[in-house]
């Protein structure tokens, strides 16, 4: 094997490892996605794939809203406040996204939907 034939395979691979890399880096993990993404002192709503915590429940406030517990991929645990009622047939979903916006030690969700 002469050294071009030799640089372009190592070349090849060397592509193929970074590519790899980046796949798994930026890949959701679990469908998931990260609150590192947000930027707390924004008010501009982005959707986030997240784990539903069940088991944490759910607690109506009097406005008519809820609040409940979320997980990302980075296993960063929220409190999320939805300003109306949690859909119930969401409570199964297991991943859901929200759109809102990130406070700092809780999540503001417009909206909520399933993510199947």
């Amino acid at each position: 094997m002469t050294k071009q034939v030799k640089l372009i395979i190592a070349g090849i691979v060397v592509l193929f490892l970074i590519y790899l890399g980046y796949s798994v880096y930026f890949t959701s993990k679990e469908g998931t996605e990260s609150f590192g993404n947000f930027d707390i002192n924004s008010t501009a709503n982005k959707n986030i794939k997240v784990e539903l915590l069940v088991d944490k429940g759910f607690t109506s406030s009097p406005d008519g809203g809820v609040s409940f517990y979320v997980k990302d991929r980075s296993g960063i645990i929220k409190k999320v406040t939805l300003g109306k009622e949690f859909p119930g047939e969401l409570k199964k979903a297991g991943t859901i996204t929200l759109t809102g916006h990130l406070h700092g030690d809780y999540f503001h969700a417009t909206e909520v939907s399933a993510d199947y």
